[in-house]
């Protein structure tokens, strides 16, 4: 089924906009607002229900299932080392996520991200010194780049493959 260009347009600006405040407040307070990620969540469901409505309850198990993965990793780490390494609002909006694209994609979510993040640390050794290998990063504006380019694969260039 083809997805409506208008429905593509709204969708694609809100979460542009989600995005963007998520990375702006991550950034500056290395915290991702509740609120921010409700919006994430609410404005993906919304979005599924519009394009795929058949499938929306097999998305949101899956949102739920990325949820408790991600939140299983987070803790397990915890457990091991004693420190906390994916902080908690990461977790939430990966969870939020998982609302807007396809389950296939979320790999190609993490790869972006996780490069994003690695080249940036590696900038930041470069411009400020070995140091800055020990700072701690944001992830939430990494995630927000692997999402967004995953939506725009998914809708604009024909990675639109469906539930399993």
């Amino acid at each position: 089924m083809q997805t409506d260009v208008a429905i593509l347009i709204v969708a694609g600006l809100v979460l542009a906009n989600i995005l963007m405040a998520i990375a702006v407040v991550d950034f500056r307070r290395q915290v991702i607002p509740d609120p921010l990620n409700i919006a994430l969540a609410v404005s993906g469901f919304g979005f599924q229900m519009s394009v795929q409505r058949d499938n929306a309850v097999m998305q949101v198990l899956i949102a739920a299932l990325t949820l408790a993965v991600f939140w299983a990793l987070r803790r397990g780490h915890f457990l091991l080392t004693g420190r906390i390494g994916l902080g908690l609002g990461d977790v939430k909006m990966l969870g939020a996520a998982a609302l807007w694209i396809n389950p296939l994609l979320s790999p190609v979510l993490l790869f972006v991200a996780s490069a994003a993040a690695l080249l940036f640390v590696g900038g930041q050794v470069v411009a400020a010194g070995p140091a800055a290998a020990r700072m701690r990063v944001p992830f939430g504006p990494f995630i927000a780049l692997g999402l967004a380019c995953s939506w725009m694969l998914e809708q604009f260039f024909g990675l639109n493959l469906g539930m399993l």
